[in-house]
Order: structure tokens, then C-alpha cells, then sequence
């Protein structure tokens, strides 16, 4: 027997349908930017610019930020995590233009909890000016712990040719001295005109070894730039160094066991690496020197013997290698094992 659809039928299948398709789009936020893209006009280098961009959930659920990633140069300062159903919420960016110069574009990403549009771009666009000009510009080092090291000069001028003044010049921490003074005839840039000044950096002596990422800052009465930034780079070496600088042996398979090092002096005088002195009678150690002629004084073998009179149980040693470096006379390898 067939069932015949009604009228009725027909519009309450109908109505059933228009209810379905409510709920489907039911509860769903919708991101959309008012303006993605920030345009501005010239920045002079060193400054920063600041910008709310503004996103409206034209949805019918609350709309989730959840989380905002910044390109290199931006940070945000804060941004609105929820922003309900017809409402606008605001994400804060600052551009900061010390490492740029001519025409930048930077993104922002928008990462939210509308699945049609899950991640929305925001641009930020400024053409940046250095009206500071310093030459080199930048202050490399590779330098040996100790050794004598003349000072990095830096000419600053300013670019429109303006008489300028260098209010203070400051390094980043106790290891380094910034001093300044006008240009002497003979240090001017010829091609460019009005006041031009040098600034000295010095690098301390004691620097403590390892990489260099600062920045020296240069305050300027420049009208349109106020500051200007040396970046430093570069690392700080030690005057002499063993590969590895320790050394776990862990559990010693047979006895007696040798293993080598490499001892490299980077200073410029040749040294004589003249005894080594260990803390264990079953320890022993021997010193072998470049066999290239070139590299005499600069590069060793330390051959490291661990007698088979060592007793069982673990050991925790340390090296001492005495050298003829009066600023560091002795070296020391820290060793350390089982049997």
C-alpha cells in the first residue's frame, strides 16, 4: 500500500528543513578585518609606530582569538581574545624600525576560531629613512681574551646634511668604552657636508669568552632621528682551548684506555705546553705537538692513559696542563668514568 504525501505533510517537511538548515548556521563566528593592510608614509629609522587593527565578528557566536604570531620587527602588545556577535576587538602592533631601511612589509598572523576564515593576515607597510648615516656601521669582533685590540671607529654624519650634535653614546654593558668627538678634517666623509663625528668603541680586556649580539646607542639633536644603533657582533675567544672541554668516559669497556684531545692556543705569540699534572696515580697523560711546522706552538695532542691499576668504581679526575702563557698559565680538563 502506498502512502500518499499530503499537503501537510509536504509543509512540515518543508518547515523541518528550514529548521535544519538554521541549525547548521547556528552558532558560527565570522572574522572580518576592517582594514588588514596599514600603510605608512616615511619613518625615520629607530622609530617605532604604532597601530590598532580592528576585527568585527559578523557571526552569531562568539568569535576566539587565539592566538596572534608576529613577523620579525613586530610585537603586539595585547589583543581582544573574544569578541561577541556584532562587536568589534582590536589587536595593538608595533613595527620597531631599528634593523631596517627603504620600503618594509611586515605580517601578522591571526589565528581564530571561525572555520570558514581560521586565519586571518594583517600587513604593516612603511617606507624607513635613515636620516643618521654611520659607516661601517657595525662593529665585528673576533677577538682573543687578553690581547691587545685597537678600538672600532665610526663616522656619523647626517644624511641631509644638517649640522648635528651627538648627545651621549653608551654601550651595552661594563666591557665596553664609547667615547666620541668631531671628525678631523682627514676622518670627513668629503662627499657630505655639515658636522660629522667619530665614535671610538673599545672592548674590554676581560670580556667574559663567548658570543657578542649588542648594540651601541647613539643619541643625536637630529630634528627627525633622535637615536641611531651600532649592532655588535662577533664572539670573544679564549686564549687557549681543549676539545672537549670534559669528558665522561661512562663505563670503560677495557683497561688500560687511551683517548686523545686536541689543545689549541689562539693567541698570537707560540706557547710551550711544558707539563701535565694529574690527581691519580692510575692517570697518566702525555703531550704531543703538531707535527705541521706551521702549526707548532699553536696546536697539541694530549694522549690521556688510564692504567689498568685503576680501581673499580667510579672516578671523577681532572687534568691540569700547565703552559707558558703567563695570563693563563694552567689549563684543566675535567675527566670522568667507571671501571
Amino acid at each position: 500500500m502506498k502512502r500518499r504525501i499530503t499537503p501537510v505533510l509536504l509543509a512540515v517537511l518543508a518547515a523541518m528543513l528550514v529548521v535544519s538548515a538554521a541549525a547548521e548556521n547556528d552558532g558560527k563566528p565570522h572574522a572580518v578585518p576592517l582594514g588588514p593592510i596599514k600603510e605608512f608614509d616615511i619613518v625615520a629609522k629607530g622609530e617605532s609606530v604604532h597601530h590598532s587593527f580592528e576585527i568585527r565578528n559578523e557571526g552569531d557566536a562568539p568569535l576566539q582569538i587565539t592566538d596572534v604570531k608576529p613577523a620579525c620587527g613586530c610585537t603586539i602588545a595585547k589583543f581582544d581574545r573574544n569578541i561577541a556577535p556584532g562587536e568589534i576587538g582590536k589587536i595593538d602592533v608595533t613595527l620597531k624600525t631599528d634593523n631596517f631601511a627603504g620600503p618594509i612589509s611586515k605580517s601578522i598572523a591571526v589565528l581564530t576560531n571561525d572555520l570558514e576564515n581560521p586565519k586571518l593576515q594583517l600587513v604593516v607597510k612603511a617606507h624607513v629613512k635613515p636620516y643618521i648615516q654611520i659607516w661601517p656601521g657595525y662593529a665585528r669582533y673576533n677577538y682573543v681574551q687578553g690581547e691587545g685590540l685597537q678600538p672600532i671607529r665610526q663616522l656619523v654624519w647626517a644624511e641631509d646634511g644638517s649640522d648635528i650634535n651627538i648627545v651621549s653614546a653608551k654601550g651595552p654593558n661594563k666591557h665596553f668604552t664609547v667615547s666620541y668627538r668631531e671628525a678631523t678634517e682627514e676622518e670627513r666623509d668629503a662627499r657630505n657636508s655639515g658636522r660629522q663625528w667619530m665614535v671610538s668603541i673599545e672592548l674590554s680586556p676581560e670580556t667574559p669568552v663567548g658570543p657578542l649580539r649588542k648594540h651601541v646607542v647613539v643619541e643625536l639633536d637630529h630634528d627627525k632621528q633622535k637615536s641611531a644603533k651600532i649592532p655588535i657582533s662577533g664572539f670573544v675567544r679564549p686564549r687557549q682551548h681543549i676539545t672537549p672541554e670534559t669528558m665522561n668516559f661512562g663505563k670503560l669497556p677495557t683497561l688500560p684506555f687511551r683517548r686523545t684531545f686536541n689543545f689549541s692556543n689562539f693567541i698570537s705569540d707560540p706557547i710551550e705546553l711544558t707539563s701535565v699534572e694529574t690527581d691519580h696515580e692510575a692517570i697518566t697523560a702525555e703531550i704531543k705537538p703538531s707535527a705541521v711546522e706551521a702549526e707548532q706552538g699553536y696546536r697539541f695532542k694530549v694522549v690521556l692513559i688510564i692504567g689498568p691499576d685503576m680501581p673499580k668504581g667510579e672516578f671523577d679526575s681532572t687534568i691540569k696542563i700547565h703552559t707558558s702563557d703567563a695570563q693563563n698559565p694552567v689549563v684543566e680538563l675535567p675527566i670522568k668514568g667507571s671501571v
